[in-house]
């Protein structure tokens, strides 16, 4: 909508054709924007502003946001232009807010003022459909029946689920010791060592190699600190704890000792020897009695 307004009171000088105000949309819900827009043109004032916008308490308009600028046309005539976003409320017919010309510097008393109070008006429709008379109670919620037929699928499949994961994680449990097993992780390293020495590996590292394997081997098996201990303080450890095996280890150990710290230089036979006793002696840690059988028929003379 877009209408000339005339003013209620009027300064020699504005004349009620420079204001023009429009508005949209011409219909909207409560509570909805209504864009109001205020336009001035003048023959190039030194200022020209809007003022005592007829909103707030007591009338149906709140003010949402405005902004407002000046510009100068073509034909040599200023414009003032103020744009204003405003919420609506109520119901019905609501006649455009009025407002205030103020034009010229210094105080308000000294300023030329133009009221405007527009004609056209705006209309305000109800949320609600005229033909409701009454409002209902609010129904209370329907609770839905529980489908009894989906309790022994659901039964059988918890069952099953528990079944498999009993399994998985009694799986995973054997394999975790399995691959943490001291004696198989020994005697894997062991044959290792074994394969290198026919590649190239000398006996004086094969030793060195065959110690720290024992070490490790004894201190995951027994629980101590083998690899931190000279080869005596593993001695006393393992008598006091009266492990079976312990000769056999002891002189495995001082070899690699004599190799390690005496420049002692054994042969690659020998070397192997000892590895095959080592392997033997991690094999047969966890079974009394069974030392001397083996050591016996896996490394014939075999003797520090």
């Amino acid at each position: 909508m877009s209408v000339a307004l005339l003013p209620v009171t009027a300064a020699a000088t504005l004349r009620p054709a420079d204001v023009r105000v429009s508005a949209e949309p011409d219909s909207l819900f409560a509570g909805e924007r209504l864009h109001y827009v205020i336009t001035v043109q003048h023959d190039c004032r030194d200022s020209v502003s809007v003022a005592s916008l007829k909103t707030g308490q007591g009338t149906p308009f709140e003010i949402i946001g405005t902004k407002s600028f000046s510009k100068k046309p073509q034909d040599g005539r200023a414009e003032f232009r103020m744009d204003t976003e405003i919420a609506v409320f109520g119901s019905g017919q609501k006649t455009l807010p009025g407002f205030t010309v103020l034009s010229g510097k210094g105080p308000a008393a000294a300023q030329e003022r133009l009221d405007i109070n527009p004609a056209a008006s705006v209309t305000v429709l109800s949320m609600s459909d005229s033909t409701v008379t009454e409002l209902r109670p609010i129904a209370p919620p329907v609770s839905a029946p529980l489908p009894t037929w989906i309790l022994l699928p659901a039964f059988i499949v918890l069952t099953a689920l528990g079944i498999v994961g009993y399994f998985v994680n009694k799986f995973v449990t054997t394999l975790r010791r399995h691959l943490d097993d001291p004696v198989r992780a020994a005697r894997q390293k062991l044959r290792t060592i074994r394969r290198q020495l026919s590649k190239g590996l000398q006996p004086a590292t094969g030793y060195e190699s065959l110690s720290n394997i024992l070490r490790e081997f004894l201190q995951k098996r027994y629980q101590f600190g083998a690899r931190e201990m000279v080869t005596q303080e593993i001695a006393e450890e393992l008598a006091a704890r009266n492990i079976n095996i312990r000769e056999e280890l002891i002189k495995l150990l001082d070899q690699a000792d004599l190799v390690k710290f005496a420049d002692r230089r054994p042969d690659i036979e020998e070397c192997r020897r000892s590895l095959r006793v080592a392997e033997v002696l991690a094999a047969t840690a966890a079974e009394p009695g069974a030392l001397e059988e083996d050591t016996e028929s896996n490394a014939p003379g075999e003797r520090g």
